[in-house]
């Protein structure tokens, strides 16, 4: 996509966070979420911040084309992985 990296982790978060939040109801509505799920959830909350925080100040510090070679890498792998 020839994407700066901020650009690239930033647009596929938002992607999660719209694609997950439609699947709430679905999911409520199936009885996969249930008030004991989401107050461990919630209770996972500082955990998921500290896991962002550190995402922003890694992704600060690695230059771009070891995050595209990275990446690309991954991508590999992950469709290897879809094929077999």
């Amino acid at each position: 996509m020839r994407l700066p990296k901020i650009e690239f982790v930033g647009t596929g978060a938002w992607f999660f966070f719209v694609v997950n939040w439609l699947k709430v109801p679905f999911s409520a509505n199936l009885e996969l979420m249930t008030a004991e799920s989401v107050k461990l959830n919630l209770m996972l909350l500082p955990f998921i911040a500290a896991g962002a925080a550190a995402g922003i100040f890694f992704l600060k510090r690695v230059p771009q084309r070891a995050f595209t070679v990275m990446v690309q890498i991954l991508a590999a792998a992950a469709a290897i992985k879809l094929l077999l």
